[in-house]
């Protein structure tokens, strides 16, 4: 196990701030310990703890340069460069920090803790990607406003038997409900709650503004030929919307240079 003992911080896998490493030097978490995960375990564990702490299990390095790195969601290949083990070593990280601390001030301590232990140098890049882009369909947008106020909420439901949620539904039937969604937050879900579908990532070009609740009922793509819509068709019809392939330019992050943690060679 290796301790890092240095300023204030607090760490787990948050949304806030923006791509890029800040020029200046990073910030450091109070305390935090790192080490491989050898157990060969499939479960993986994160949870914020009462007073600051954070606890992060099993998870591969390749997902702490996402959360570190990167605003939102992004996909695997939007990591390049390095060697394969990033993507197959996993990693338990504890983190203990002031409560309230800055949501990009989090990101900077994850970034300068995987810098300091793996040696990890990197750099930002625009290179062009296959992507959905997310645009207004001919009709106009099919929204409505969010009731209330508040975090995004999502709850996806699948029939035949395997969801207790969706007695009440077909199999192959899936449904999807969020309140208070704006359109990057449609775009960033898409992917996660459609992955049958949605194989690139999604970039919201609608230009359209503000929170809505949202309702998309589709089927699965192994059952189209018995009927019912697509996820693109239900985008479409029940959104007022379209996903148009595109080649687009993305933020990358590319591993110039990254090592093993001492001892683990």
């Amino acid at each position: 196990m290796k301790r890092i003992i240095a300023g204030v911080g607090l760490w787990l896998f948050l949304p806030g701030g923006g791509f890029g490493q800040a020029p200046t030097a990073k910030p450091e978490f109070e305390v935090a310990d790192i080490r491989q995960n050898k157990s060969n375990d499939t479960a993986i564990y994160e949870r914020v703890l009462p007073g600051g702490e954070i606890s992060a299990r099993n998870i591969p390095m390749m997902e702490f340069l996402k959360f570190a790195y990167f605003a939102h969601d992004v996909r695997d290949e939007q990591i390049a460069g390095g060697p394969a083990w990033p993507n197959s070593d996993r990693f338990d990280i504890v983190g203990k920090a002031t409560p309230g601390t800055p949501d990009e001030t989090i990101r900077l301590m994850l970034q300068n803790l995987l810098e300091k232990e793996f040696k990890l140098a990197v750099h930002q890049e625009q290179r062009p990607m296959d992507v959905y882009a997310l645009v207004v369909g001919k009709g106009g947008p099919k929204l409505q406003k969010a009731a209330g106020s508040g975090k995004v909420d999502c709850r996806r439901r699948v029939g035949g038997g395997q969801d207790p949620a969706a007695k009440d539904m077909p199999a192959g039937q899936a449904e999807l409900v969020c309140t208070n969604m704006t359109m990057a937050d449609l775009a960033e879900a898409l992917p996660v709650y459609a992955p049958g579908y949605v194989d690139h990532a999604v970039v919201d070009l609608t230009n359209i503004k503000g929170a809505y609740d949202l309702k998309l009922s589709w089927v699965s793509r192994l059952l189209i030929d018995q009927g019912g819509l697509t996820m693109f068709d239900a985008v479409d019809k029940q959104l007022g919307l379209k996903m148009e392939p595109r080649k687009l330019p993305m933020p990358f992050l590319v591993i110039d240079h990254v090592e093993k943690l001492a001892g683990d060679n």
